[in-house]
């Protein structure tokens, strides 16, 4: 990147949410690797809100010489008002020349002095949430397209690979019975109902699978337990609403198949990390989980019906074993590092703030 970087960095550090759309692992996994960069910034780590649990920066990891650690126990709410009267990130992060953030549902505090970059992993409630933000970090050609759609010039955005390494270890011992993975909040945007559905038609045509939902409780949560409870695979079908890292890596490590549904999103990083991890994956037909994962996943319409849903688990199932097919699947989610998501956006920090 040529010579000594001298930019002083604010991070907006929010792990609460592990293993959530958007925030939480983004910018966790995000600083994690900007820190081991050789030529990285000089880093302030602010994790803000009540519900903080870390009890040191990066989950108790060591801070390079580079970067100290802030923790502002105030909700997140208050982020805004904090702003506008000097006790924003800025106040935390003692004067920084860039802000970095998630974007939130309402527009992010414009800072008083630093220019601002905000990470967007889904589609904003509305355009005007991202009007303060001199940089659009996003990641796949689909959410550049549809940020451009909505007004973002292309000067402002920035496309880079998300990572999707995290979660990879060896991979557990196989039980007797297929193990079928749903990763992430149970909202009824993520057709869980359809997948039960779905496992009672396998079990119906005499193929027995696990269901295992790892993920807190959403819109959809009641009616699938209730559901499950009468279920004739009830025996079979596993909750655990309070995901953390070693959950996740856990469930990545023992199960054979992950369904990913969902009606959109803008960030490939969940199939991406099941594909890094060995499994098999039935995920909706989504722009940006083409444009990443090629014709490896079995597809499915984004909000399917329970004979399309069986059926491609019965296909991806009967591949589950294929050695040939892991490999793969590993090579192709090889290109997909966190160290180059973050020297890629640091690459673009540069550039918005004239640094060479």
């Amino acid at each position: 990147m040529g010579g000594p970087l001298s930019l002083k960095l604010a991070l907006d550090y929010w792990p609460g949410a592990t293993h959530e759309p958007g925030a939480g692992r983004y910018v966790r996994e995000f600083a994690r690797a900007l820190l081991e960069l050789e030529d990285r910034p000089e880093t302030t780590l602010i994790e803000w809100g009540r519900g903080a649990r870390v009890a040191g920066a990066l989950d108790g990891g060591s801070l390079p010489s580079s970067a100290r650690y802030r923790r502002v126990a105030l909700p997140r709410s208050w982020l805004p008002r904090a702003s506008r009267f000097g006790w924003g990130i800025e106040r935390w992060a003692n004067s920084p020349d860039l802000v970095h953030a998630v974007a939130l549902p309402a527009a992010f505090p414009k800072p008083r002095r630093a220019r601002l970059s905000l990470a967007v992993s889904a589609p904003p409630s509305a355009p005007t949430t991202l009007q303060h933000a001199d940089l659009l970090v996003c990641f796949s050609e689909h959410a550049r397209r549809e940020l451009e759609q909505t007004g973002s010039s292309p000067e402002r955005i920035l496309q880079v690979p998300v990572g999707c390494e995290h979660f990879v270890s060896a991979r557990s011992e196989r039980g007797p019975l297929p193990r079928v993975l749903a990763l992430g909040r149970v909202d009824e945007s993520r057709s869980p109902l359809a997948l039960l559905a779905a496992c009672e038609r396998l079990h119906d045509a005499g193929a027995q699978v696990e269901l295992t939902f790892l993920g807190r409780i959403g819109d959809a949560y009641d009616e699938l337990r209730a559901r499950a409870t009468r279920s004739r695979i009830s025996s079979r079908v596993r909750f655990d609403s309070r995901p953390d890292d070693a959950k996740v890596r856990g469930a990545l490590a023992s199960h054979d198949v992950l369904v990913q549904l969902a009606r959109d999103d803008w960030t490939p990083v969940t199939p991406l990390e099941a594909l890094a991890c060995g499994l098999e994956l039935v995920v909706s037909r989504l722009p940006a989980y083409v444009e990443a994962l090629g014709e490896h996943p079995t597809w499915v319409a984004p909000a399917p019906e329970p004979p399309e849903l069986a059926d491609a688990l019965a296909r991806a199932l009967a591949c589950s074993r294929d050695h040939d097919r892991r490999s793969s699947a590993a090579a192709l989610a090889a290109r997909f590092t966190w160290q180059r998501n973050a020297a890629l956006t640091l690459a673009g920090w540069r550039s918005i703030l004239g640094l060479r």
